[in-house]
């Protein structure tokens, strides 16, 4: 059987897509990659619920912390289209917290709201952390199960994290951090998932990052636990895949 991939986190919906979404989309697929696209605006939501649909692929919904300065109105969108369309996607986020972006009690604010939102619809989060991800945690404060998306907090959070039952998405950026590939070596695989957050975080300079990039991830994880003997790639390959098959529910 050929190995299965899942990119639990990309922006299929991203504009910069829109030249050659289709051809993305199909080399992914044709190389056993599955994705999980996440909307992160309203005009990201429901371009993302349309492609789900036109491509058959996963899907989450969220507001990401970089529009903060959004009135209710707009949040209260994008809550609604969630609670509209609960039974099409598998998790609420991106949503959380961002150190390099002002107000953040309007962050929490609208952080909390809709981590309350996925308690109610008993869905998993998909945190937005950077540079704050134990206060992403602390508010948390494991109402739901999350997932830190690109996580590039420390190891002891994450390890701590995991021992909570929550999960640590690995991107791109191991291909080329130091710091990621040092999270990797401290961490067993046991909820750990992968991730592109294409069109960013490309491992390749000049080029757009894409889904089928989540198959990097993982060979890159591999390069780094192959010396200890824990595991064979086909291994990593079936623990990944289905540690985001049962954080999803899929």
């Amino acid at each position: 059987m050929k190995p299965k991939y899942i990119d639990a986190h990309c922006h299929i919906e991203d504009k910069g897509f829109n030249k050659n979404r289709s051809e993305i989309i199909e080399l992914a697929k044709n190389n056993n990659v599955e994705m999980i696209t996440s909307g992160a605006s309203f005009g990201g939501c429901r371009r993302a619920l349309g492609f789900k649909k036109e491509y058959n692929i996963y899907l989450t919904l969220g507001f990401h912390p970089g529009n903060v300065r959004a009135d209710d109105k707009v949040v209260d969108k994008v809550y609604n289209l969630i609670k509209e369309h609960e039974k099409e996607i598998l998790g609420v986020g991106e949503i959380g917290l961002d150190v390099n972006v002002q107000n953040i009690n309007r962050q929490k604010e609208i952080f909390d709201k809709f981590v309350n939102l996925a308690k109610e619809l008993n869905k998993p989060v998909i945190i937005h952390g950077r540079g704050l991800e134990r206060e992403c945690y602390n508010l948390i404060n494991n109402r739901v199960i999350s997932m830190f998306h690109c996580y590039s907090g420390d190891v002891e959070l994450a390890k701590e994290l995991i021992d909570d039952d929550h999960y640590i998405s690995i991107s791109t950026l191991v291909c080329f951090s130091n710091h990621h590939q040092e999270l990797v070596k401290n961490l067993d695989l046991e909820n750990i998932v992968v991730e592109t957050d294409s069109p960013y975080l490309s491992p390749v300079k000049g080029e757009k990052n894409q889904p089928i990039n989540v198959i990097k991830v993982v060979e890159k994880i591999y390069d780094i636990k192959k010396n200890d003997g824990t595991y064979n790639y086909d291994e990593i390959v079936n623990i990944i895949y289905n540690n985001t098959k049962k954080l999803f529910n899929i």
